[in-house]
C-alpha cells in the first residue's frame, strides 16, 4: 500500500523562476533516493503538493517540509492509504497554478475537492477513485 498525503502553505517570500528551479532540483533528489513521487505546483505565493510512497519515506519527507522556513500556515488536506500511486514513478511533476481559481483557498478544502485542483494543473486522479474505492471496499460513484 502507498501512503499519499497533500498540502497547501504559503510561501514566506516570492519566488522567482530560478527559486523554483532550485528546488525542484533538490526535491526531486531527495524524492527519487527515498522512493517518493508527486506533484508540486506553485503560483500567488502558495504551494500545493501530494506526495505519496512508502509510509515512513513520506512522512520523513513531509516532516523535513514542515521544518523548511521558505513557507509556513501549512495545511494538511489529505493522508490516506491508497492502492497505488497516481504519479507514476517520477519523482516529482513540477506545475504552475493560480490559487484564486480554486474555490476556498483561503479556508477549507476538502479531501474530496484535490481530483478537480489536481486536473486544473494537468494531471487526472479521477481515473484512479473507482480502483480507492474498489480497495476499501466502497462503490464509485
Amino acid at each position: 500500500m502507498i501512503r499519499q498525503l497533500c498540502y497547501l502553505s504559503t510561501a514566506t517570500s516570492d519566488w522567482a523562476e530560478g527559486d523554483l528551479a532550485r528546488l525542484f532540483q533538490s526535491a526531486s533528489l531527495y524524492n527519487e533516493a527515498a522512493r517518493v513521487s508527486g506533484l508540486l505546483a506553485y503560483g500567488g505565493g502558495v504551494f500545493f503538493q501530494v506526495l505519496e510512497g512508502p509510509r515512513d519515506n513520506v512522512g520523513a519527507a513531509f516532516a523535513r517540509i514542515c521544518r523548511d522556513p521558505r513557507h509556513h500556515d501549512l495545511r494538511l488536506l489529505q493522508d490516506e492509504t491508497v492502492a497505488s500511486r497516481d504519479f507514476g514513478s517520477f519523482p516529482l511533476a513540477l506545475r504552475s497554478f493560480d490559487p484564486s481559481a480554486v474555490p476556498g483557498i483561503g479556508g477549507f478544502i476538502a479531501a474530496s475537492a484535490i481530483p478537480a485542483i489536481v486536473a486544473g494543473l494537468g494531471h487526472d486522479l479521477t481515473a484512479a477513485l473507482p480502483r480507492r474505492a474498489a480497495a476499501i471496499g466502497i462503490q464509485a460513484a
